[in-house]
């Protein structure tokens, strides 16, 4: 396996992509084209069946150079989700708007820790005219449009058998193919099973290098880093590297008592920036996160394909890790459930260091509101305690909500072999009415069996 060094991961970190090349043979990749033409001018597409359809594609996805890249950005024992897509783009074909993709069957939160990535592999050489896929570099921390195109748009050209591994959230788009020829990318998405304890790259150096990125989020990067690294980096280490670094534009007002800032990339450094002021930063967080979930509501549940608990504050409770989670408990006590779905979600985004949250968490499961169990479901996994696993093999089977059985699904998954007594749910859950329920009960049940 061809893990990523570290100069590969910084670059992902911060641009959100990377590019790696598949060395197969030219025929092998004209053969996938081939098969893909075919397919298309006969049956049309095939949407998640394109890897049946093209068997050939399993191969490339398990070759060496893709695993490690994979297993680099996503951890050990990551899963290949059953959503996937062959994007064709004729002639004539006109350019996209960027866009984030949705999450198939779900609106979760954009988190910031990479759970979730997507690999985009092109069958055929791609050249500018043939309407390449382009990206948004560093554009997956930001959820408005207007914060993302001020990033330097990047056009993914390359030779048959490119690969690009992105972060869920980057801003991408196909352009407009001014060729004569079809144009074919196959996306697949990638999921998180492990959360890290320990760099799953090839790793030499923990230090964050400063030459990756002199500015915009670099409290953000950091954190992302460290987490990626499970935690590894000393805060005396990470606080020497932190001072005198650049504040992202607008983020001026990064002391407690700044007011917020207009910008979206302002807000989020100074929210990671409050995450490293101890409890008065905790507080703040907190007094923040009460006043987004309430202010913001309207808009997040107007938006499409977003969860009610996409907010600011949030990021900066989950890089303070276990020092949050007291103030998040009290707030898993309010009365309002946009509070107790925000402080739910953030303690899932925790993962491991939330452990102590799991009572409170499991009480969440029997909440009137459909929001904070499915933000508590997705939570259980992380922390993936083999306490809960009754409780999300009950949900699995008695929930009325099939984005809450969705997410019971993926959460006894992740929790693996330690899930084995939920095996009877998970194989009743099989027949359930919606798709990605099956889907999940059936990765949950092959981890089971063969980890």
């Amino acid at each position: 396996m061809k893990l990523l060094n570290d100069s590969q991961m910084q670059e992902f970190i911060v641009n959100g992509f990377v590019k790696i090349k598949a060395p197969f043979t030219p025929a092998f990749h004209d053969s996938v084209r081939a098969q893909a033409d075919d397919i298309f001018s006969t049956t049309g597409n095939p949407g998640n069946a394109i890897l049946p359809a093209i068997p050939q594609l399993a191969d490339l996805f398990s070759h060496p150079a893709v695993t490690g890249a994979l297993t680099s950005i996503l951890g050990p024992g990551y899963a290949m989700h059953p959503h996937r897509h062959c994007h064709l783009t004729p002639p004539r074909k006109t350019a996209q708007r960027h866009h984030q993709d949705s999450y198939e069957d779900d609106q979760n939160v954009r988190h910031h820790r990479t759970r979730w990535a997507m690999a985009f592999y092109y069958p055929q050489d791609v050249t500018l005219e043939m309407g390449p896929t382009s990206v948004l570099p560093a554009s997956q921390y930001y959820t408005s449009r207007d914060q993302a195109e001020k990033q330097q748009e990047v056009l993914l050209c390359g030779e048959a058998g490119t690969v690009t591994i992105v972060h869920y959230d980057l801003w991408h788009r196909a352009t407009s193919n001014r060729s004569h020829r079809n144009r074919f990318m196959m996306k697949f998405l990638f999921c998180r099973m492990e959360e890290p304890a320990a760099p799953s790259w090839d790793c030499t150096n923990l230090s964050w290098s400063e030459s990756a990125a002199v500015e915009e989020l670099p409290q953000l990067w950091r954190s992302v880093w460290n987490w990626h690294a499970g935690n590894k980096v000393s805060n005396h280490r990470e606080d020497a590297a932190t001072r005198g670094s650049p504040r992202a534009p607008g983020s001026e007002n990064g002391s407690i008592e700044g007011g917020a800032t207009p910008s979206e990339a302002g807000q989020l450094e100074q929210a990671y920036r409050l995450s490293r002021q101890g409890e008065p930063g905790s507080k703040e967080l907190t007094k923040r996160l009460a006043e987004e979930a309430v202010e913001l509501l309207d808009h997040n549940q107007a938006a499409r394909h977003t969860n009610p608990s996409q907010l600011r504050s949030n990021f900066g409770l989950t890089a303070q890790g276990a020092a949050a989670v007291p103030f998040l408990l009290y707030t898993l006590e309010s009365a309002h459930w946009s509070l107790r779905a925000a402080a739910a979600d953030v303690l899932g985004d925790i993962g491991l260091p939330a452990s102590q949250a799991l009572p409170r968490l499991l009480d969440c499961l029997d909440d009137d509101s459909e929001w904070v169990r499915r933000n508590a479901t997705e939570a259980l996994g992380n922390i993936a305690s083999p306490e809960a696993v009754p409780r999300l093999a009950r949900l699995l089977t008695q929930d009325s909500c099939h984005f809450v059985r969705h997410n019971a699904a993926l959460s006894l998954a992740k929790i693996g072999p330690l899930a084995k007594t939920a095996s009877s749910s998970l194989q009743r859950a099989q027949n359930d009415t919606n798709l990605y329920v099956r889907e999940n009960a059936r990765l949950a049940l092959t981890r089971i069996r063969t980890d």
